[in-house]
């Protein structure tokens, strides 16, 4: 080889080094702890852009005609669209959303009602910000690491 290179090879003398190696890959392979943990963090993160009425990118939602008229807070009137964040997770995924059928109109806005008489603006509420991205890498860099 050309240039310069250092090697290291771990012999089965070096059971200390060969039995973390062995532990840092059997996390790696089922991440469902992490998983679950950066689900958790998630449906908090996103529970929050309820309160805050911001989304993932930091800007705030068009105010309902609703709160507009009577006050309160956009997208929680019966709070059933909030209430209703969730996670699922497995070895190596992690889903954040709601089964409310009227979710993906609020996050992605369109056209609603009867002949879709309404036009609603996208208020996003599902994504991940700079800080979400932060700490998913501190919860998988300490699961992986096995701080966890």
């Amino acid at each position: 080889m050309t240039g310069a290179s250092i090697r290291y090879d771990i012999s089965i003398e070096d059971r200390a080094a060969r039995r973390e190696l062995d532990g840092v890959e059997r996390r790696a392979r089922d991440l469902s702890p992490a998983m679950d943990e950066i689900g958790s963090m998630l449906v908090a993160s996103t529970l929050n852009r309820f309160e805050t009425g911001t989304g993932p990118d930091g800007i705030a939602w068009l105010p309902s005609q609703r709160v507009l008229k009577q006050g309160g807070q956009t997208l929680v009137d019966s709070a059933r669209l909030r209430d209703s964040q969730h996670h699922v997770f497995g070895a190596d995924f992690v889903e954040v959303g709601s089964n409310v059928l009227y979710a993906a109109i609020h996050q992605l806005g369109g056209r609603a009602g009867r002949g879709g008489a309404a036009n609603i603006p996208a208020r996003p509420f599902l994504g991940i910000d700079a800080g979400d991205e932060a700490e998913i890498i501190n919860i998988l860099t300490a699961h992986i690491g096995g701080l966890q």
